[in-house]
This record gives C-alpha cells, structure tokens and sequence, in this order.
C-alpha cells in the first residue's frame, strides 16, 4: 500500500466544523461540490445551538484537476449546519448535466418567509430557479422545525427530487418532477404509527420494481408517488440514528441494519437487523440510545461484521455532552457476538477498501494510532500524515470519489484551505470491489453526502 494525495482542492476558507461535499456531473467531466464555512457546524438542538463563531456559508465546484470553477458566499441567514442548508446535485432537466439544488435564506436565520429551494448552473453558479420552502413545521420547536432534508432518485428512469422536513414528530415530504412541479406530497404525522426519520436517507431500488426507494427511517417510501411500500417496524415509534442497507455475499440477500435513539419501551431491541422481506433477522440489547455503527466485510471469505455503539446525554459543556457506554460488534447475518480483535475501538474506526481487494481496512480517527490505515487484522499498513484531519470523521468522505482503483478519502489538510484527496496508489480492484460498483447505490449516493448524515462515519458507503 502507498497512501497518496491524489487530488487537492483550495477553498476560500480554512474550513471550521461544518464541511460538505458531493460528487458532480457535468457533461465533460466529473466535479467536486463543496459546502463550506469557517466557523463551527450549527446544530438546532436546543441543548446544542450556539451563535459564538458563526461565519457565512461558501459554496463552490471544483473540476477534479482542483480547477475552481465558481464560488459563492450564501446570505447571512444561511446558517452554518447540517440541517439548514442541505445541498444535491442532480440532473433534473435530463441534459447529461447535473444542476444544484440547495436550501438557501436571504431573511433572518429562522426565518420561512425567505427560506427557498434554489436552483444553481453547475457550470456557473448562478441561480436558475428558485421555489418557497414548504414551511410545514414553522410552528414546532427550534429541534423540530429545521431538520431539513434534501434526496433524489429515479421513477422507471424519470428524475425525482425529494423536499423533506422533520425527523422525530411529524415529517413532511415532496417529491417533485423534471419541472419542478409537485408529483406527490407525504404527511407522517407524530400521532401515526411506525419509525421516525433517520439522519442517513439510502436512496435505491431495494426491491427491484423499477422505482427507488427512499429509506425513511425504518420504512421505506416510493420516489414514484410517495406511498410507503414497507414499513419495516410499525411497532416503533422512534429515531434510527443510523439505517445500512447491506448484501451478504455468500448468499446475495439483502438486510437493513438499525441503531436506534428514542422510542424505549419493553421487548422492543436497540439494534435491530431486518431481512429485505421485513422479517427480523436478529435483534440484540435491551436499552439505550445507539447512536453509531457501521458494517465492515472484515471476516473470513468477506463476512460482514457489525459495529454499534451505545451512548448517555451528559450535562456539560453549553448543553449536553456525548458519553460512550459500551461499544458492540455482531456476524452482521447471524447476530452473533464477536471479538474481531482490533486494536482501536470501534467507533474510532471508519470501514474503507483502499486498495481495492474486497475486504475493508480501516481510517483511525482518534487515539493513538489517529491517522493510520489498518487491515481487517489490526495491522498497520501505512499512516496519513499528520496534518490531515477528519474533524473526528464529520468532515469526511469515504468511497470511491474519482475514477481509480480502490476506494478513497477526502480529508482537510489542517492549518490550511486545503481539502485532499488520498487514495492508495498501488491499489487494484479486485471482482468483489467490482460487484459493488455494478450496483448503482454506491455511486450514485456521493451525490447525496451534503444533505444530513450521509456522509458521517462511512454509514452509507459501507454495506454494499
């Protein structure tokens, strides 16, 4: 293995905690979209929002040789977070081109009456379009009404974009056709049965009807007409921190793998693990809220092993603080508890094929081996320098993010404007690299990394 930066892209800015990107279309090239600012990642938690250091909001394309080919400073009532300023690339108008839909603000931070779906040039930056913000949840509290989302995905080949808002009460959703006019509208209201939302939004066709699928939580909703064509736990009534379509590929079945937060009640598990037909595959520990994981093909002939781990809200810092209380590892399949004897814990351990043979090697994100490349052993096989950082891996991407072997990671260069793009320079793809790529999910998902928590912890890059 050689762990080379293959690619680098100069931002304006030295980016703070709130960092963006997604891969981009144009009819000549592949690009680079980021989302950007220099001041912290605002969260519209209440125990969480604070105004201290917060800097506008930049959003540029570079072409992949690190080219800028535009750049915008958004209005000051863009705030600098996750859930205010979702961004999608996406070829609506089907010209082999993708354009940029974002949440964009031109009135005060909170404001609806301003709050718009704006329309950019991929090529330019300008604005092509613009539509009111569904401002559904306006009377809800501060957590509840700026949880806002951005999907997209096919219907029998025709271009659907996705508008959603709400997580944890009542959620809104819209799906909207190549003109921008509304094909179908979706209210889960919090008195309805069945999951909440996830903070990751997996879009494909998981049961092969020509349509995509959008994993809403633990359920699954139609990009075709909104309707739901599953739901896979209609006796919870909470919030999947994380959902993971993922193949086993001795058998080639499909699963779901679910770390839940809220809901708690008796007889109903934390973790669950669902078939594609909406049997429970296993299920495991009885309280708490799961608010990581991750699936890694790390055992023999590319079993897959499952990762969570359990947390506590802690007074502390503003608000409340994360503590960790217990981290777990399952056969992903069977549910059976392993030890895959790693050296870091699991939540400082990010799943990546870098090299392209199948089996996931690891990014160490934290503690004493912060920076290296491990195999599915524990070995070390090289180390990032030192100056790259992961922002603890929020300001991460993982995948195959450019057209070479293996998979790659784009990560700040601290100190510095810097973002870089490294990969392993000797890496050859092997056929069950190969058998991922096939499928359209894994590509077409980079898409999809600047809205909520796709791109975290390598939750949606890994299952496949």
């Amino acid at each position: 293995m050689k762990l080379t930066c293959m690619r680098e892209f100069d931002l304006s800015v030295e980016a703070g905690g709130f960092l963006r990107s997604a891969n981009v279309k144009l009819k000549d090239r592949s690009a680079m979209l980021f989302v950007y600012s220099a001041g912290p990642d605002v969260d519209p938690g209440e125990e969480l929002l604070q105004f201290k250091g917060i800097q506008p909001v930049h959003i540029a394309l570079f072409t992949m040789d690190g080219t800028r080919l535009w750049e915008k400073v958004l209005p000051d009532g863009v705030l600098p977070g996750t859930w205010f300023v979702p961004a999608v690339p996406f070829d609506m108008d089907g010209d082999g081109e993708d354009e940029i839909y974002l949440v964009n603000n031109t009135g005060a931070p909170f404001s609806f009456l301003h709050r718009r779906l704006e329309r950019l040039d991929a090529r330019t930056g300008e604005s092509t379009g613009s539509w009111p913000w569904p401002a559904h949840t306006f009377n809800e509290r501060l957590s509840l009404c700026y949880r806002f989302y951005l999907a997209a995905g096919y219907s029998h080949g025709e271009p659907v974009l996705v508008t959603a808002q709400g997580t944890y009460e009542n959620m809104y959703l819209q799906g909207w056709d190549h003109t921008m006019q509304k094909r179908w509208d979706v209210l889960i209201k919090d008195s309805d049965p069945g999951p909440r939302a996830s903070h990751t939004t997996p879009v494909m066709d998981f049961n092969g009807d020509g349509v995509d699928e959008l994993f809403w939580g633990e359920r699954l909703l139609s990009l075709d007409d909104g309707h739901e064509v599953i739901d896979y736990a209609p006796d919870f009534h909470g919030h999947s921190d994380v959902v993971i379509p993922f193949m086993d590929y001795t058998t080639g079945e499909w699963y779901i793998y679910t770390c839940r937060e809220g809901g708690e009640q008796p007889g109903v598990k934390r973790v669950v693990c669902f078939q594609k037909n909406g049997r429970i595959a296993w299920e495991r520990i009885d309280e708490g809220h799961i608010h990581n994981g991750w699936i890694a093909a790390i055992g023999e002939d590319y079993g897959k092993i499952a990762m969570c781990m359990r947390h506590r809200f802690v007074p502390g810092g503003i608000g409340f603080e994360h503590m960790e209380d217990g981290i777990f590892f399952f056969d992903a399949v069977t549910g059976e508890t392993v030890d895959p004897g790693l050296p870091c814990k699991g939540t400082d351990l990010l799943p990546i094929d870098i090299n392209g043979d199948g089996y996931h090697e690891f990014l160490v994100i934290d503690g004493p081996l912060k920076n290296a490349i491990l195999d599915r052993h524990g070995n070390v096989l090289d180390h990032l320098p030192q100056e790259c950082d992961s922002n603890m891996g929020e300001s991460l991407r993982l995948g195959k993010l450019m057209n070479a072997p293996g998979e790659q990671l784009l990560l700040q260069k601290k100190g510095t404007t810097l973002v870089q793009l490294y990969g392993d320079s000797e890496a050859e793809d092997g056929d069950i690299i190969r058998r991922r790529y096939a499928i359209p999910y894994l590509t077409f998902m980079q898409k999809l990394m600047a809205s909520g928590y796709n791109c975290i912890g390598s939750h949606v890059a890994c299952g496949v």
